[in-house]
Protein backbone atom coordinates (compact mmCIF):
# COMPACT_ATOMS: atom_id res chain seq x y z
CA UNK A 1 0.00 0.00 0.00
CA UNK A 2 1.30 3.42 -0.91
CA UNK A 3 2.09 6.03 1.70
CA UNK A 4 -0.83 8.35 1.05
CA UNK A 5 -0.14 10.35 4.17
CA UNK A 6 3.13 11.49 2.57
CA UNK A 7 1.31 12.41 -0.65
CA UNK A 8 -1.17 14.38 1.41
CA UNK A 9 1.66 16.07 3.32
CA UNK A 10 3.38 17.09 0.08
CA UNK A 11 0.11 18.38 -1.40
CA UNK A 12 -0.75 20.41 1.70
CA UNK A 13 2.66 22.02 1.80
CA UNK A 14 2.56 22.76 -1.92
CA UNK A 15 -0.90 24.33 -1.70
CA UNK A 16 0.06 26.33 1.38
CA UNK A 17 3.22 27.69 -0.25
CA UNK A 18 1.35 28.47 -3.49
CA UNK A 19 -1.12 30.51 -1.45
CA UNK A 20 1.72 32.13 0.54
CA UNK A 21 0.11 31.07 3.82
CA UNK A 22 1.67 29.99 7.09
CA UNK A 23 0.79 26.70 8.72
CA UNK A 24 -1.11 28.68 11.34
CA UNK A 25 -3.07 30.44 8.60
CA UNK A 26 -4.13 27.21 6.93
CA UNK A 27 -5.06 25.68 10.28
CA UNK A 28 -7.21 28.69 11.13
CA UNK A 29 -8.91 28.72 7.72
CA UNK A 30 -9.65 24.99 8.03
CA UNK A 31 -10.80 25.25 11.66
CA UNK A 32 -8.12 22.80 12.75
CA UNK A 33 -5.62 23.15 15.56
CA UNK A 34 -2.19 24.32 14.51
CA UNK A 35 -0.54 21.21 15.98
CA UNK A 36 -2.93 18.91 14.09
CA UNK A 37 -2.29 20.69 10.80
CA UNK A 38 1.45 20.71 11.46
CA UNK A 39 1.47 16.92 11.98
CA UNK A 40 -0.57 16.41 8.78
CA UNK A 41 1.81 18.52 6.71
CA UNK A 42 4.82 16.77 8.23
CA UNK A 43 3.36 13.36 7.33
CA UNK A 44 3.31 12.20 10.95
CA UNK A 45 -0.47 11.54 10.92
CA UNK A 46 -0.92 8.17 9.25
CA UNK A 47 -4.69 7.85 9.78
CA UNK A 48 -6.37 11.04 8.69
CA UNK A 49 -10.04 11.51 9.45
CA UNK A 50 -12.34 12.23 6.55
CA UNK A 51 -13.64 15.26 8.44
CA UNK A 52 -10.11 16.72 8.50
CA UNK A 53 -9.74 16.15 4.75
CA UNK A 54 -13.07 17.83 4.12
CA UNK A 55 -12.15 20.83 6.29
CA UNK A 56 -8.81 21.23 4.51
CA UNK A 57 -10.38 20.86 1.08
CA UNK A 58 -13.00 23.49 1.90
CA UNK A 59 -10.29 25.84 3.18
CA UNK A 60 -8.51 25.57 -0.19
CA UNK A 61 -11.83 25.56 -2.09
CA UNK A 62 -11.14 22.09 -3.46
CA UNK A 63 -12.86 18.73 -3.37
CA UNK A 64 -11.38 16.28 -0.84
CA UNK A 65 -10.14 13.92 -3.58
CA UNK A 66 -8.11 16.77 -5.08
CA UNK A 67 -5.86 16.76 -2.02
CA UNK A 68 -4.51 13.36 -3.13
CA UNK A 69 -4.67 13.87 -6.88
CA UNK A 70 -1.20 13.60 -8.46
CA UNK A 71 -1.46 16.79 -10.53
CA UNK A 72 -1.59 19.88 -8.39
CA UNK A 73 -4.96 21.60 -8.73
CA UNK A 74 -5.00 25.24 -9.63
CA UNK A 75 -5.99 27.53 -6.79
CA UNK A 76 -9.12 29.38 -7.76
CA UNK A 77 -9.13 33.18 -8.05
CA UNK A 78 -11.85 33.40 -5.39
CA UNK A 79 -9.66 31.42 -2.99
CA UNK A 80 -6.68 33.69 -3.65
CA UNK A 81 -8.86 36.76 -3.00
CA UNK A 82 -10.07 35.19 0.25
CA UNK A 83 -6.45 34.56 1.28
CA UNK A 84 -5.61 38.20 0.63
CA UNK A 85 -8.55 39.33 2.79
CA UNK A 86 -7.55 36.83 5.47
CA UNK A 87 -3.94 38.06 5.46
CA UNK A 88 -4.93 41.73 5.63
CA UNK A 89 -7.35 41.02 8.49
CA UNK A 90 -4.57 39.26 10.44
CA UNK A 91 -2.10 42.11 9.97
CA UNK A 92 -4.65 44.64 11.26
CA UNK A 93 -5.11 42.64 14.50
Amino acid sequence: MEDYHYKLAERLKSLRLSAKLTQEGVAEMASLSYKHYQSLEAGRKKDVKLSSLVQLARAFELEPWELLYPDQPVLSPSFLRRVQRFASKRTKS
